[in-house]
């Protein structure tokens, strides 16, 4: 059997099609994953340097090869990545605010979630035992509540319905 001739307009429309019915495809499960705050607290650092990481340059007026498609893959990922971490940086900020506010131990949980996953300097659970004066099991407490408060105003009722199965 011979080999099959696609035109680059073809090939085009055939890469739209695959791409869409990919991304409809994995919505559902992405979705679920994304609204894991822990994951996307422990990877908040490997995120921010994923935006500082150099990408080589692509030529407007050529058309694209196989390596330049792969190139404009990653900076569909970059692009999702930069407004994936605004809006976690902005969550953040508001959460922080909202504890500030609180009457409770708001702050803690702030400084705890802070700690474990944003700071240049992380701290262990141990540490900011000793910090606040209260036991490990108070610590990790503290951020189990600060991951469901930040997944609510991260995903709305979403994230409830999540938490309750």
């Amino acid at each position: 059997m011979g080999a099959i001739e696609l035109s680059d307009e073809t090939i085009e429309k055939l890469a739209d099609k695959l791409v869409k019915k990919s991304d409809s495809f994995q919505k559902l499960e992405s979705e679920k994953k994304l609204r894991n705050v822990k994951i996307l607290l422990v990877n908040y650092k490997y995120l921010e340097s994923h935006l500082n990481v150099e990408l080589p340059k692509l030529e407007d007026d050529v058309k694209l090869s196989k390596y330049e498609l792969s190139l404009y893959s990653l900076i569909g990922y970059r692009v999702r990545s930069k407004e994936l971490m605004k809006f976690v940086n902005a969550s953040l900020s508001k959460y922080k605010h909202i504890c500030e506010d609180s009457v409770d131990e708001g702050y803690r949980r702030y400084d705890v979630i802070y700690n474990l996953y944003i700071a240049e300097h992380k701290m262990t659970y141990r540490a900011l035992s000793e910090k606040y004066s209260v036991d490990e099991n108070t610590i990790r407490r503290d951020e189990r509540r600060a991951r469901e408060e930040l997944s609510v105003l991260m995903f709305g009722a979403d994230s409830i319905n999540d938490m309750s199965k």
